[in-house]
C-alpha cells in the first residue's frame, strides 16, 4: 500500500506520491537535513527479497552514485527501510517526453527538439557506457525535460544505475508489458549479453515515438511486439509522414537487428540524426522525363517543320544531320543550332530554297567564295568539252599516201557564250548546259553534233569532295559534205608522225608531237 503524504520513510518526509508499479513506488519527499526535495523511489518487498536482485542492486547503484553528467539524474543516496530496499534522486520538475507527446504533440513533436533530446541522451548514454553502465530502459518515460516550451530548457535521463527485475530474470510474464518490450533491442528480448548499442537501439525507438506519436511496432500483445522486434523490417519515419523521410536513414540503420550493424556509439547516431534534419526535404514527385534518343529528336523535329521544333532541354544542343559542306575551303567547325529555336546561322541566310534535310552554313562569307569556284570550274569543263568535241571530229585512221588538193579556207567560228550557272550552298543537283557542235564555214547544211550530257553535279557529302564523271562518247561517224581537211591544233594519230598536209585554212600543216599529244601544226612552225 502506498505511503501516505506527511508521511516518513527513510527519514524522509513524503510529500506526495508520484507514480508506482510493480517494482516499487516514487515519492516526493524532502531531505531530512537540507532544504531539498528529492525523489524517493521504494522497492516492493518482494523485489527486495531477491539475493540476485540486491546483488545488482548495490553493484550498480555504487556505479550510478560516481557518475556526474549534466544530463543524468543524479543518486544520492541509497538505504534499507522496513524490508525494502530504497534509492534517493534527483527530483526533476518537468514532463516526461512520454507526458509531452501525449498530452500536446499526439502527431508528433517538431523534429528539431527531438534532434536535440536525442543527441543530450546520446551523450548521457555514452558517459554511462564509458563508466561501465548500460541503461537497458531507455524510453520516452525516461526522458525528463524542464520548461519544455522554453529554449533553457534541461533534457535529463532518469533510471540509470537503477536494477530492473529482467535484468536478472530476464524478461518473464511477471514483467512482460508493452511499455517494457516497446523500446528493447533484440539481443535484449532473448536475454543476451548486452552492451551500449542495446540503449542506442532503445533511443532509435524512442526517436521514432517523439517523432511519429508511436513506438515503431504497436500491438496490444507484448508477445506480437517481440516477434516483430525479432523478425520484422522496422517501419520508417517517412512512411509516417513523408517531411521525415531525412531521418530515414539514421533510424533504420540503429534500428538494425545486429547490434554490429548499428553505429558504433550513440554519438555517431545522435550525429546522424542532426545532419538529416539538415536535409532539404524533397517531395515525392514523378522522377524527371528520362531524355530521348538526340538522332531521333531530331529527325522527328524535321518532320514537323522548323516552326515546330520542341524547346531544348537545358544545356543540350542538337547534332546536326549531315555535317555541313563549305565549298570554299573551309573545313572549321560551324556553330550549331540549338533545338527550340529556329534553326538560323551568325549571319542572313543565303536562300529560301533551302529546305530542312539540308545543314546550314554561313551565306554572306560563303557566297563569293562558291560562285568564284563554280565559274572556275564552269571554264574548266567548258575548256574540256572543246576539246573533247574537237577530238571526235578528227580521222584518227592513218592518212593515205597521196594529199587532197587543199580547198578555200574556212575558219571555225568562236563556240556560243556560255552562261554562268550560279548555285546556291548548297544547292540542288544542277546540270550544265549541253554543247553543241561546231559549225563549219563553207558547208552547205551545218550539222549539229550533240555529245552526251555531262554527269550531274552532286552536292558533296561530309566525307567527299565534288567529282564530275564524264561518260565516254562513241565518235561520231562524219556526216556527209562535211570538209575533212585538218585544222590548226587538231589532233592526228602517231602513225601520221611527219606526214605534211594542207589545212582547212589553206596552210600546209605537218602532224607532230606536242606536249598536249599529237596535232597538227603549221609546218616549220
Amino acid at each position: 500500500m502506498p505511503l501516505a503524504d506527511g508521511a516518513t520513510a527513510a527519514g524522509f518526509k513524503i510529500v506526495r506520491l508520484l507514480g508506482s508499479g510493480p517494482a516499487g513506488e516514487v515519492y516526493l519527499a524532502e531531505h531530512p537535513r537540507l532544504p531539498r526535495r528529492h525523489a524517493l523511489r521504494i522497492l516492493s518487498a518482494e523485489v527486495s527479497a531477491d539475493p540476485e536482485y540486491r546483488a545488482r542492486f548495490i553493484q550498480e547503484s555504487d556505479l550510478a552514485a560516481a557518475l556526474w553528467h549534466p544530463h543524468i539524474v543524479g543518486l544520492h543516496d541509497r538505504g534499507e527501510y522496513d524490508e525494502r530496499l530504497w534509492l534517493s534522486v534527483d527530483y526533476i520538475d518537468g514532463a516526461t517526453a512520454a507526458q509531452l507527446v501525449r498530452d500536446s504533440y499526439p502527431e508528433g513533436m517538431p523534429p528539431h527538439v527531438v534532434v536535440e533530446i536525442v543527441a543530450r541522451i546520446a551523450d548521457a548514454l555514452d558517459y554511462a557506457h564509458d563508466h561501465g553502465l548500460v541503461h537497458r530502459r531507455v524510453k520516452p518515460g525516461n526522458v525528463f525535460i524542464t520548461q519544455p516550451e522554453s529554449d533553457e530548457r534541461r533534457i535529463v535521463l532518469a533510471d540509470l544505475g537503477i536494477a530492473h527485475l529482467d535484468d536478472v530474470n530476464g524478461v518473464t510474464t511477471t514483467n512482460l508489458t508493452v511499455g517494457n518490450v516497446s523500446y528493447a533491442a533484440p539481443e535484449q528480448l532473448m536475454d543476451r549479453l548486452v552492451d551500449g548499442r542495446a540503449d542506442q537501439y532503445a533511443l532509435a525507438c524512442t526517436a521514432f515515438h517523439l517523432l511519429t506519436g508511436s513506438p515503431p511496432f504497436v500491438h496490444g500483445n507484448p508477445a506480437v511486439v517481440i516477434s516483430k522486434h525479432l523478425s520484422e523490417s522496422p517501419p520508417l519515419p517517412g512512411d509516417v509522414r513523408p517531411q521525415l523521410a531525412p531521418f530515414d536513414g539514421p533510424i533504420s540503420r540503429a534500428l538494425a537487428k545486429e547490434p554490429g550493424d548499428r553505429f558504433p556509439r550513440c554519438r555517431d547516431f545522435a550525429n546522424a540524426v542532426k545532419a538529416a534534419h539538415s536535409k532539404p526535404v524533397l517531395s515525392r514527385s514523378e522522377p524527371p522525363a528520362a531524355p530521348g534518343d538526340p538522332e531521333t529528336d531530331t529527325v522527328a523535329a524535321h518532320t514537323r517543320g522548323l516552326a515546330e521544333l520542341p524547346d531544348a532541354r537545358e544545356g543540350a544542343i542538337a547534332p546536326p544531320v549531315s555535317a555541313p559542306v563549305d565549298l570554299a575551303g573551309d573545313h572549321g567547325p560551324q556553330p550549331n543550332a540549338e533545338i527550340g529555336d529556329a534553326v538560323t546561322s551568325p549571319e542572313p541566310a543565303i536562300s529560301s530554297a533551302i529546305t530542312d534535310d539540308r545543314p546550314v552554313t554561313s551565306g554572306r562569307r560563303l557566297a563569293p567564295r562558291a560562285a568564284s569556284v563554280v565559274l572556275a570550274v564552269a571554264v574548266v569543263l567548258i575548256g574540256f568539252l572543246v576539246v573533247v568535241a574537237l577530238r571526235s571530229r578528227s580521222d584518227f585512221h592513218p592518212a593515205p599516201a597521196d594529199v587532197e588538193t587543199p580547198r578555200s579556207a574556212t575558219s571555225i567560228a568562236p563556240p556560243p557564250p556560255m552562261p554562268v550557272t550560279t548555285i546556291a550552298v548548297p544547292s540542288a543537283p544542277a546540270t550544265l548546259p549541253a554543247i553543241t557542235g561546231l559549225p563549219i564555214s563553207g558547208t552547205p547544211a551545218p550539222t549539229t553534233t550533240t555529245p552526251s550530257p555531262i554527269a550531274t553535279m552532286r552536292t558533296p557529302s561530309a566525307t567527299t569532295r565534288p567529282t564530275t564523271t564524264m561518260p565516254s562518247s562513241p565518235s561520231p561517224a562524219p556526216a556527209a559534205g562535211i570538209d575533212s581537211q585538218p585544222a590548226v591544233g587538231m589532233p592526228c594519230s602517231p602513225q601520221q608522225t611527219g606526214a605534211t598536209t594542207i589545212s582547212n585554212s589553206g596552210a600546209p600543216v605537218s602532224c607532230v608531237g606536242t606536249p598536249g599529244g599529237f596535232a597538227w601544226e603549221p609546218a616549220g612552225g
